[in-house]
């Protein structure tokens, strides 16, 4: 499993990094997790094929998680048609306003069987010959989620974003069993609230992104050296093979 950190930005994209957004590579094929960041253009700079898409997995509704959605899941309407794929948007209301642009916009068209926008639930949403991808509830929001992508025996965990401060202790218990990778945000709380679950947490790597204030970045340097996994801070462009 390849992972492309195509933006690692907070809620707000900056200079150097866009909003949340990371691809998936199994396989031969792509996924996405979630898409903050211009998806549609970017896909092509990492030299991929919308052929080879598979699927967009988001966390929550939120901009700085979807603002590339709409322009990924339009372009492939009308213009890339030989690609096709599942897209799991985590509110029926949001699925009913994308349409409504693509159709508002699209003259009316939309291929509903070659674009399939689903409404994921808790468990696991979908499964193929290459990952298996399970819903985790968090309480970020309404309906927001974390996503465990599964690989023959590699698990990655991408956390989408959790409660302010964890005061609703929502980080998935899924960090004590053993997991690959840990994609954890640091911008709705600090390390101090953060380092009882890193106690417990059983993971080869664990890699910040959706970091703010950018200040925290000296804040993860500190713990580095204070656990047995590696502790990462991806920029985006950043490839890590699991």
């Amino acid at each position: 499993m390849k992972i492309t950190f195509i933006g690692t930005s907070h809620g707000v994209p900056t200079a150097e990094r866009f909003c949340s957004c990371y691809m998936i590579e199994s396989g031969g094929k792509i996924y996405l997790v979630d898409a903050g960041a211009p998806a549609a253009e970017l896909i092509p700079r990492f030299g991929k094929d919308f052929g080879d898409f598979r699927a967009l997995f988001t966390t929550h509704v939120h901009g700085d998680h979807t603002a590339g959605m709409v322009h990924l899941i339009s372009l492939m309407n009308w213009y890339y048609k030989k690609s096709s794929g599942e897209f799991f948007i985590t509110t029926e209301e949001h699925i009913d306003a994308t349409l409504n642009w693509i159709r508002t916009s699209d003259g009316g068209a939309f291929d509903s069987e070659r674009l399939r926008l689903k409404v994921p639930t808790a468990g696991v949403v979908y499964s193929d010959e290459n990952i298996k991808v399970e819903y985790i509830p968090t309480k970020h929001m309404k309906n927001s989620y974390s996503v465990l992508i599964t690989e023959g025996e590699k698990r990655v965990l991408f956390g989408g974003d959790f409660s302010n401060g964890l005061r609703e202790y929502d980080v998935p218990e899924v960090i004590k069993e053993a997991l690959d990778l840990f994609i954890c945000e640091l911008a709705h709380f600090g390390i101090p609230e953060l380092s009882p679950y890193l106690d417990d947490c059983n993971v080869k790597k664990l890699a910040f992104s959706h970091v703010y204030p950018l200040t925290k970045y000296n804040d993860i340097k500190s713990i580095k050296d204070k656990y047995s996994f590696e502790i990462l801070t991806p920029a985006d462009g950043d490839v890590l093979e699991i």
